[in-house]
């Protein structure tokens, strides 16, 4: 009986035993994954260091704020899902407002036209990332627009002489297409210098925007206007209703220009700067990305660019003499 006693109890020993040896493998197990979960954790938020808490994307003042702001609405959803913060839009008043905006840090990146790119570049640090493609299976030719000069037929200008002793608008003073290519076409074309090309038509006045001079064109207020040719195509049904819109005609035409550039500011960690970037080249993966693309007429989606793509208006800018002080006045 003692023997039956004595075995038993050894028996519920080691059965007691292995419950405490199993017991402490999952806790064990649960030490370790936990830790994996905290690496990961730490991993992410490494990856992650530097990221604004909140996104803040400037707006081209290239046409109504309202209309601006309705078309780009499905951007910052899409945003906020791909990066995973908050977006909120700067509304500007001007290039130059965006450019100080950006130097000063409050926002971080934006769209610019490529003249304005290249005075953010040198103020703000800005880096050019990406560039939107209005044909649907565009290539990296698309990147390209012009310059027009507009008028209504009514006022028989054909060309860019006829323009001597006539009003003529011109959008924002940082404008490449707006102002800097169509006063370069006028400066190059016809023997005109910086001292007088501005005292060759008989008024020159600044609209603010692309859709500012159109109106003013149509609305009779002055005779002809510098525009860029995508951003006229932008605002065509709202104003194709208007009385003088059969007259309105482009009269001169610039040669190719590089797009406008979007931009990020250079010194904003180089994980989040290529999140933004790859958020940008993907977007017509998505469909709140696509709704976006189609309400702007982005149709070939984004490109991929960098800093030499403005070469050429760098060298159109040095032509006309102009520093970065000079295209912001």
């Amino acid at each position: 009986m003692s023997k039956f006693y004595l075995s038993l109890t050894i028996f519920t020993m080691l059965i007691i035993m292995s419950a405490c040896g199993e017991n402490s493998d999952p806790s064990s197990v649960e030490t370790e994954s936990s830790e994996g979960n905290n690496d990961a954790v730490e991993a992410a938020g490494d990856e992650r260091e530097g990221w604004p808490e909140t996104f803040i994307f400037g707006l081209l003042p290239i046409e109504d704020q309202g209309e601006l702001m309705k078309r780009h609405e499905p951007l910052i959803s899409y945003l906020e899902d791909e990066l995973g913060i908050d977006v909120e839009f700067y509304n500007a008043t001007s290039y130059t407002a965006l450019i100080e905006a950006m130097a000063n840090d409050h926002l971080h990146a934006s769209t610019f036209g490529p003249f304005s790119y290249l005075v953010a570049h040198e103020r703000a640090d800005a880096e050019a990332f990406a560039i939107p493609v209005s044909e649907e299976g565009g290539t990296a030719e698309d990147i390209y627009y012009y310059a027009q000069m507009i008028t209504l037929e009514e006022h028989n200008i054909d060309a860019l002489a006829d323009i001597e002793g006539q009003s003529l608008a011109y959008a924002d003073p940082a404008s490449t297409s707006g102002h800097l290519f169509p006063k370069a076409m006028l400066i190059n074309e016809l023997g005109l210098t910086l001292d007088n090309v501005d005292e060759f038509p008989s008024d020159v006045v600044f609209s603010g925007s692309h859709e500012a001079s159109l109106y003013s064109v149509l609305n009779g207020d002055v005779k002809t206007a510098g525009v860029c040719s995508t951003c006229i195509e932008l605002v065509f049904e709202r104003v194709e209703d208007h009385e003088n819109f059969d007259q309105l005609k482009v009269f001169h035409e610039s040669e190719p220009i590089p797009g406008g550039p979007y931009v990020i500011k250079g010194d904003l960690p180089d994980s989040f700067k290529q999140a933004v970037k790859e958020a940008f080249l993907t977007m017509g993966d998505s469909e709140v990305g696509q709704e976006f693309l189609e309400a702007n007429e982005y149709h070939g989606g984004f490109f991929e660019i960098d800093h030499d793509t403005y070469d050429v208006v760098q060298e159109t800018a040095e032509a006309l003499g102009m520093s970065p002080e000079e295209l912001l006045e």
